[in-house]
């Protein structure tokens, strides 16, 4: 679906990116780690255009990214950035239809406004509608938001169409249920032929809920693998610089990541 092909980004002399690959195919939750400044969210913009690579290639479905029109994008591939300003006080609900508008002829249907509903419905915000976007929580502004990318990839996902989901720090402002909740959500949309990349800080959701799973440092992938490759107390101490105990999740057939009880590392730096 989309392919990074060795990912070279410089600004002012610096790589922030630096050989990055990956390969998003639908059907496929991939997560990508890392501390901050590793180059997670430069890679994201790489990958949607925002920023140009200095070398290295992005495809989609085997063309070039530069070879399709915004409109053809937005139908194709659904983008959650970490912040959204909105100029004017729009209710959630005309957050939402924002989605569809790749899919109108500049007026929203009434079964444009049922999906915008639908998708409100999903993402648990369904009460939120007529508030205006501005007054909304953190938390709740990225539900939101996430309607908006759902209703944006609706027809693909109802007509089993191969389609992009990539978010970039979307649980930031969820409390521990809702971070549940929209891991979920996003791990049924994987399973309904949708790539998914999502960049997390939380490492036992990654285990949990990834497929796949991209730990970066410096710039580089540090280590590319399932959660039980990668869940390694070795690289998560080199990849984050702190020490983890790593154990089998109780409930779940995956990596349950703790941090070591004393990191004379971080207590170091600290001083």
């Amino acid at each position: 679906m989309i392919e990074a092909k060795n990912i070279t980004v410089t600004i002012n002399n610096k790589n922030l990116v630096n050989n990055v690959s990956m390969n998003l195919q639908p059907g496929k939750f991939s997560v990508i780690l890392g501390k901050n400044g590793a180059g997670k969210s430069t890679f994201l913009k790489a990958l949607t255009g925002d920023l140009s690579p200095t070398s290295g290639s992005v495809l989609i479905e085997g063309k070039e990214l530069n070879a399709f029109s915004p409109l053809d994008l937005a139908r194709k591939r659904a983008v959650m950035m970490q912040n959204l300003h909105l100029a004017f006080s729009f209710t959630s609900l005309e957050v939402v239809l924002m989605g569809r508008l790749p899919h109108t002829k500049g007026f929203e249907s009434a079964g444009d406004r049922e999906i915008a509903f639908e998708c409100l419905r999903q993402a648990g915000v369904e009460h939120l509608a007529n508030r205006t976007f501005p007054t909304l929580s953190g938390g709740e502004k990225q539900r939101v938001q996430f309607a908006r990318m759902l209703a944006q990839l609706w027809n693909s996902i109802e007509n089993s169409q191969p389609c992009c989901l990539l978010l970039d720090e979307p649980l930031s402002s969820l409390d521990l249920a809702h971070q549940h909740s929209v891991m979920q959500l996003v791990r049924n949309l994987s399973g309904k032929n949708v790539a998914v990349l999502m960049i997390l800080h939380d490492l036992n959701l990654a285990a949990q809920y990834a497929d796949e799973v991209n730990v970066m440092k410096d710039g580089r992938t540090y280590a590319l693998g399932s959660p039980n490759e990668v869940f390694k107390p070795d690289i998560i101490e080199m990849a984050f610089d702190c020490p983890v105990h790593i154990m089998q999740h109780p409930h779940h057939h995956c990596p349950l990541i703790i941090a070591a009880s004393e990191n004379k590392r971080f207590l170091m730096n600290a001083v």
